[in-house]
This record gives C-alpha cells, sequence and structure tokens, in this order.
C-alpha cells in the first residue's frame, strides 16, 4: 500500500500564504501544515487551525531568521540579537557552534506558542531543515518528547518525477540533506520519534506543476511518503513569494488528482494518524 502525507510549509507567514494553504487543504490534497510559532499572520493562522479540524498541524522551527522568542541567546544570534541568517545558521549548526542549551529554550518557547494558543502540534520540521543538521537533534528530539511530538521530518530527497533533472546546486544541497538526515534519525529514534518512509518536494521547490505533481503521484513508493509543498497566493512578482506560489497552488488542486490516487491506489494521511 501507498500512502501519503502533502504537508503545505509555513503557515502563518503571511495572509496569501494562509489563503492558499486554506484551499490547497479544502480544495486539494493537502493534509497537513507546518506552522511558525510568530509572524504577520499569526494569529490568523490559529483561527485557520481551529476551523480546519481534519488539517494536522506540526511546529515549523525557526532557528534562521527574524528575531527569536527568547532573549539572550548568545550563539543562536548575531550581534543585532537577530537569527544569524539560513546560509549562516547552517554552517553554524553543521559545525555545531549553537549552544545546545539555548536551542532547547527557543524550541520550548516555539511549542509553547502554539499550545497555549490551543494547537496540537503533531510533527516538528524547521526553516531549512535546520532540525537536522549538526547536532540540534540532540536537545529537539528531547524537547519534543516531553511535549508528546511523535513524529519529525526526515527529509532526505528521493521522490521526483524521473522527467525531472536537478541542476548541480541543487543536488549538492540534496546530498547535504542525506548526509545530515542519516545522525539525526537515529538520535531522534532514541526517543521514539518516527518519520515517513520517503521523503519529497525539496527538489521539487519552485518548479511543482500540475504535470510533475501528477507524474510524482504516480512514482511512488510503496510505504509512506510526506510531500513538502508552499502553496500561497503570489505576493512579489519574483523570488519565493512570486508566481510560483500559485502554481503549486494549480498543482495542488488539478482536478485530475483524484482519479489518479483511485488509479494507483494511494490513500492521503497526516501525521496525526501516524
Amino acid at each position: 500500500m501507498r500512502w501519503l502525507i502533502v504537508t503545505a510549509d509555513e503557515l502563518g507567514l503571511s495572509s496569501k500564504r494562509n489563503q492558499g494553504i486554506v484551499d490547497a487543504h479544502t480544495k486539494g490534497i493537502v493534509t497537513s501544515a507546518s506552522m511558525l510559532a510568530y509572524g504577520p499572520a499569526f494569529r490568523e493562522a490559529v483561527k485557520i487551525a481551529k476551523a480546519l479540524p481534519r488539517l494536522d498541524v506540526g511546529l515549523h522551527l525557526n532557528l534562521s531568521e527574524g528575531e527569536p522568542l527568547v532573549l539572550g541567546h548568545k550563539s543562536l544570534v548575531n550581534p543585532d540579537g537577530v537569527f544569524w541568517g539560513r546560509q549562516e545558521a547552517r554552517r553554524r549548526a553543521r559545525e555545531n557552534l549553537f549552544d545546545l542549551r539555548e536551542v532547547e529554550r527557543e524550541a520550548e518557547a516555539q511549542m509553547d506558542t502554539l499550545l497555549s494558543a490551543g494547537i496540537k502540534i503533531t510533527s516538528l520540521s524547521a526553516v531549512d531543515h535546520l532540525h537536522i543538521r549538526g547536532n540540534l537533534a540532540d536537545s529537539l528530539a528531547v524537547v519534543c518528547k516531553r511535549h508528546g511530538i511523535r513524529c519529525f521530518r526526515c527529509p532526505a530527497d528521493k521522490v521526483r518525477p524521473p522527467s525531472f533533472t536537478l541542476d548541480p546546486e541543487r543536488q549538492a544541497a540534496l546530498l547535504e540533506y542525506h548526509e545530515s538526515a542519516l545522525t539525526a534519525v537515529t538520535v531522534y529514534a532514541a526517543q521514539r520519534m518516527r518519520s515517513t518512509e520517503h521523503f519529497g518536494g525539496a527538489a521539487l521547490t519552485g518548479h511543482l506543476t500540475p504535470d510533475l505533481l501528477l507524474e510524482t503521484i504516480r512514482t511512488l513508493p510503496v510505504g509512506l511518503t510526506e510531500l513538502m509543498v508552499h502553496p500561497g497566493l503570489k505576493a512579489a512578482e519574483s523570488g519565493f513569494e512570486g508566481p510560483d506560489r500559485e502554481l503549486e497552488l494549480q498543482a495542488l488542486t488539478d482536478p485530475r488528482l483524484k482519479s489518479v490516487f483511485q488509479e494507483q491506489g494511494i490513500g492521503l494521511t497526516s501525521f496525526a494518524k501516524l
């Protein structure tokens, strides 16, 4: 049997991202959303999560961009008191330069923010997959166990359409995800946490068209797969908040999907069912 979790990332980032996730869930195949603990549209996201009981919600941990929830960090933030940014945060995590006590406090604060708002957290993911880099899993797995979070994202991307060709830069990034995941999976498993058997979406970010999604669905491996997506409404003329968000929404609500799921014998599920 083949099962698929379709997770829309960054619920709470903006109203336009929120609306795209709502549409992809109510009119399409999105079953799960990863939610930021704070952001311009956080309060709206809380209302959305409560109004859509079938939408599974996980924490999208942020240790990369903007301001932390906890004051006084030394290693997690730059001299201006904000996170280091994606590229530098990746490097510092990879080289184990973060104080794990700070990681634990910040993760606790972000989880508590969602829980205090009445959100049930079923899984952990992170901006730029930072939760699997370096030794961060050592602290994050413990925090998850403390809060009863049993699932985490393992972004070892192996699921993609045969016709899709990776550029060298994207190929190098996917290789890094694989290498980082090898150690992290063991750490999370020691705390009785689990991930899906397969993962896809990292390679397709910015390239997910209706036809590529249909091709991906048809070639899903046996077992449980998580597909990471980023539907939304266009908030900019280019870049990550540009037209690609609406193209992903179009793909996730394509009317041909229903028949393909039936033909292939694929079931939709969520982390809440694990």
